[in-house]
């Protein structure tokens, strides 16, 4: 919920380093839905802030085709601010990288998210993948086509998009509706 959301982003404590790292990584996984291991091989010029988009070339990406994801103007000054507080510190041109400038590994920054949410006192199910799926189904019940979804997420296809979201709730779907009611639309307008 966007409650836990908040509870997590408060158990990270940014005065460090690696905190502040973490806390940029989290709301990037969230805004664009990206997967972990593509989020920690970024450079630097992947990050394309005039377009809000970054690029996921093919070598980094599970799907081996290149893609872009784009991010929101919060995410691009909350990005901004992380790469002008990295760059004083570290000479690396990793997004992500180690207190040492060094390649991040997915088992590490798994372990950092789970101290978080532990910390945080939420479900201790909650995982790095958890944000993908939460902008999956955000990106859904907002409007966002199905086709477009698959094609920020990288998916094969469609088909493997529409199983992954073939479980949304009846609450889910409710709350769509509501954005969405033909008539709602009609005479607010």
């Amino acid at each position: 919920t966007d409650n836990d959301f908040k509870k997590l982003i408060k158990a990270i404590d940014t005065t460090k380093l690696h905190g502040h790292r973490d806390y940029v990584f989290i709301h990037l996984l969230t805004d664009t839905g990206m997967r972990v291991g593509e989020c920690l091989s970024l450079k630097e010029d992947n990050v394309l802030n005039d377009r809000r988009a970054i690029f996921i070339s093919s070598d980094i990406c599970k799907g081996r085709k290149d893609r872009y994801v784009f991010y929101s103007p919060t995410m691009q000054r909350i990005l901004n601010t992380w790469i002008d507080y990295k760059d004083r510190y570290l000479n690396t041109d990793l997004l992500f990288p180690t207190n040492k400038g060094t390649k991040m590994e997915i088992t590490n920054m798994e372990k950092n998210v789970k101290k978080y949410v532990l910390r945080a006192g939420l479900n201790s199910n909650i995982n790095c993948h958890h944000f993908r799926n939460q902008f999956g189904k955000r990106a859904l019940m907002s409007g966002m086509s199905i086709y477009q979804l698959s094609v920020i997420l990288g998916h094969s296809s469609i088909k493997v998009t529409e199983e992954c979201y073939a479980d949304l709730q009846v609450e889910d779907i409710r709350k769509s509706y509501q954005l969405h009611s033909p008539l709602e639309n009609m005479t607010n307008k």
